[in-house]
């Protein structure tokens, strides 16, 4: 019985240990198939999205705020002093070309274009006395070249008749001179009397009233700020190599800030440069048969201009650049791998990169799928639709 025990107490700790091996020998039966799987994903082709290099012109831009101008803005002033008898709009009114937008006093216009019309009258009369008494001497000095042959008419009393005829014609000049001064006069005091009016030189919106109903205003002095917000452009200023690309009717995007794409076309390079800046001013031309909506003048937009000229290079697309150890890599696709590429930049357009060196035209580059990729992984092409 002693022995049996004893026995016992030795084979105990051996039975322990071989039902512990068994659960690891099952464990590790179970989780075989799951250590497979990985590692056969591990040699899974990785799904890429690719576009090919190709050689091509590209162009350098770069974003440039300008802001839109209208072509036609400034101060309507009033032609004639006196006081104002109305301002028939208010800030914000929209107004076109000929409509009346304030009234001067003309009581004082009035009457002294009567005033003028009387002193035509006048001279017209005078022209016509004076007429009279040409024709008068006229005849006098006719009878007395008939009788200057006898002796009833003497010389000198022909040469007095040929002298009162040269008197009267230019007394009678001059009545025509006054007549055509009083009809001057009377012709400026209508245009004055009309000027009485202020009407809109243009179509736009009244910006700012400068003067108020009663005041009294001197010739030139200005009554209204207009904006024309039918007919506006853009402007913006640019760098000399931003301006050499930039001949008359170079197509230039823009944007509205918040807005959608649209297009503009270069009107004129002004041939001046700002000393400070070292900038000239650009002008653009909007599409007409766009339909733009709430545009103001002063608003900025974000225009892409041209930096100098067209080169011909090696283009990818952006997404095509991995930054990895200080070094600018692309994938290129070859026998299904992932083959890294170290790249020279050029310049930039939009959504392509010039590269100098390290590519050629015509390369599968990996766009899409490159972030995690290791070099010579296996790799699947995604269709389009995937």
């Amino acid at each position: 019985m002693h022995d049996r025990t004893i026995e016992c107490d030795v084979m105990r700790p051996i039975h322990h240990i071989l039902r512990q091996r068994s659960i690891m020998t099952r464990v590790l039966i179970c989780i075989a198939p799951i250590c497979s799987g990985i590692a056969a994903a591990d040699q899974r082709a990785t799904l890429v999205h690719i576009d090919d290099s190709r050689f091509e012109l590209i162009r350098e831009v770069e974003n440039v705020i300008g802001h839109l101008v209208p072509r036609q803005a400034g101060y309507v002033a009033t032609r004639i002093e006196g006081p104002i008898d109305a301002i028939h709009v208010e800030v914000g009114d929209e107004v076109v070309k000929g409509q009346k937008i304030a009234t001067i006093d003309a009581e004082i216009l009035r009457i002294r274009m009567a005033l003028r019309d009387a002193r035509v009258s006048e001279a017209k009369a005078n022209l016509a006395i004076r007429r009279s008494e040409l024709s008068r001497v006229r005849q006098e000095k006719n009878r007395l070249q008939k009788l200057k042959s006898s002796a009833a008419t003497s010389l000198a009393q022909y040469d007095d008749a040929v002298q009162r005829e040269l008197t009267a014609s230019a007394r009678q000049k001059e009545a025509k001179v006054r007549v055509t001064i009083a009809q001057s006069e009377l012709q400026l005091a209508a245009i004055n009397l009309r000027y009485a009016i202020v009407n809109a030189p243009y179509d736009g919106v009244i910006a700012e009233r400068l003067a108020e109903t009663g005041e009294y205003v001197k010739q030139g002095q200005r009554l209204l700020r207009m904006v024309s917000y039918r007919q506006l452009e853009l402007e913006a200023n640019v760098s000399y190599n931003q301006a050499i690309a930039l001949v008359p009717n170079t197509p230039v995007p823009f944007r509205i800030e918040g807005g959608a794409l649209h297009h503009a076309t270069v009107r004129a390079v002004v041939p001046e440069e700002n000393s400070r800046t070292r900038t000239r001013r650009v002008r653009f031309t909007l599409d007409p048969d766009t339909p733009y909506s709430n545009l103001a003048a002063n608003q900025s937009v974000i225009l892409t201009l041209p930096v100098g000229p067209p080169q011909e290079a090696v283009t990818v697309h952006k997404d095509a650049l991995v930054h990895k150890g200080g070094k600018i890599l692309v994938y290129v696709v070859r026998d299904n791998k992932a083959l890294p590429r170290p790249v020279t930049l050029g310049i930039s357009s939009g959504s392509r990169i010039a590269i100098t060196q390290g590519l050629q035209a015509n390369e599968a580059v990996i766009i899409r799928g490159n972030e995690r990729i290791t070099p010579g992984r296996a790799v699947k092409i995604a269709t389009p639709n995937s």
